[in-house]
């Protein structure tokens, strides 16, 4: 499933007046902290009206705010305003961009706001070039998310966030803000059904924040949720939805008979019966799709101790911290001569992201493979460090330590 991102991030710390800010707005919202100084502010509307959103933030805070989009397979996009005026934009698409769109882009300003000058003139470079490598294209929203600070802003929207359980929310500081609603009496009589039903096969209904119209109804296994959405978020209509670590809401009948599905109720009996339909073939497919999906669970901090910590060791580097549970969000970081190289795991996100932390500077592997790409023995796009068992973590670790080995030989020539 490829990434999908809305986001505002607005140059304020005061979580205060932002939200007093967003109350305004009829859409639902929710906001957490980019980073010291900026905020992100999701809404459920971010596709159609996040541009004025950034604008209206930016013109009642007086400050700069973004509208972000970020659409992995096809381009991503800014607006830039200051004090509710737009002062700069810009559109990549990979496939059709025109390095004229930087006269557009106001570097002078992102030079301004940015966090890290040396990864914006990483994004600069790739702009400005008459015909820019398309690997290059696809690495520019990270320079750009890394030179503003806002790494954090990946897999992000109003629908995602929406997902999130209490504990998830906890941990990026998110609050929701959204407009008082009268809930149906649906909500009981689905309630009380599903939990009935599905409790023998260990789903139980949970509450979400602030998500009066998505019913969850969740088994919690090794630290990963799964389960089935109620989405009521249409008027007397309800959507069934599946929902994995990795997959934040495919819709049941689409999984089953692949065709989507919703239903329509005027009264009780009609959503029984739907409900009953729904209950059925959840337990005919459903359940045992959300078996086949589940994430394996693994001791990844034993094998980084069993493999990383003797090849890192070849080129005389020692691991000097490693976080427990790497597996689920941690580090684990190895010092050599004046510099480390850090084995990265972001939550719910089952890939290897590693860091050359050097003298000059913190980049990926990615981006050095990005600028080498030319000498590499193999095309760069071939190449992915995600998993899902034990055994494809342990290929895509062997796949970092080659990768590595290319860029060791590569600084002893330098």
């Amino acid at each position: 499933m490829s990434e999908f991102t809305f986001a505002i991030l607005v140059k304020e710390a005061n979580k205060r007046k932002i939200s007093s800010a967003v109350r305004k707005w009829k859409a639902p919202s929710c906001l957490f902290p980019a980073n010291e100084t900026w905020y992100a502010v999701v809404t459920e509307n971010g596709a159609e009206a996040g541009s004025e959103q950034a604008r209206q933030l930016s013109a009642a805070l007086n400050t700069h705010s973004f509208s972000f989009v970020h659409a992995e397979d096809y381009g991503w996009h800014y607006e830039l305003y200051e004090n509710g005026e737009r002062k700069g934009t810009l559109e990549i698409n990979y496939e059709t961009y025109n390095h004229s769109s930087i006269e557009e882009a106001n570097v002078p300003l992102l030079k301004k706001l940015a966090v890290d000058e040396a990864a914006l003139a990483r994004l600069e470079r790739v702009l400005c070039a008459r015909t820019p490598q398309t690997e290059d294209l696809l690495h520019s929203v990270e320079h750009f998310k890394q030179a503003m600070g806002f790494e954090k802003i990946s897999w992000i929207s109003y629908e995602y966030v929406s997902t999130m359980s209490k504990r998830q929310l906890d941990e990026i500081g998110a609050s929701f803000n959204k407009p008082a609603t009268k809930r149906f009496l649906a909500d009981k009589i689905i309630v009380e059904m599903l939990n009935e039903s599905l409790r023998h096969m260990g789903y139980a209904y949970e509450e979400r924040p602030k998500m009066g119209d998505r019913l969850y109804f969740v088994k919690r296994e090794n630290g990963f949720d799964y389960g089935l959405i109620i989405d009521m978020t249409q008027k007397n209509t309800i959507e069934p939805r599946l929902f994995t670590p990795r997959n934040t809401g495919a819709n049941l009948f689409y999984i089953a008979m692949r065709g989507l599905k919703s239903f329509e109720y005027a009264n009780e009996h009609e959503l029984r019966q739907h409900l009953e339909e729904i209950v059925q073939v959840f337990q005919q497919t459903g359940d045992p799709w959300l078996k086949k999906n589940r994430i394996e669970t693994f001791d990844a901090n034993a094998l980084y101790a069993e493999m990383a910590d003797p090849f890192m060791a070849e080129y005389s580097f020692q691991r000097i911290h490693m976080d427990d549970r790497i597996l689920f969000g941690g580090k684990a970081i190895y010092q050599g001569n004046r510099m480390q190289i850090e084995f990265t795991h972001f939550p719910q996100k089952a890939s290897i992201v590693t860091y050359l932390v050097e003298e000059t500077g913190k980049r990926s592997l990615q981006d050095f493979l990005v600028e080498h790409r030319d000498i590499l023995p193999f095309d760069i796009r071939t190449i992915h460090f995600l998993f899902q068992n034990q055994d494809e973590f342990i290929q895509a670790l062997e796949r970092t330590f080659d990768l590595l080995r290319l860029y060791f030989k590569q600084k002893q020539e330098d």
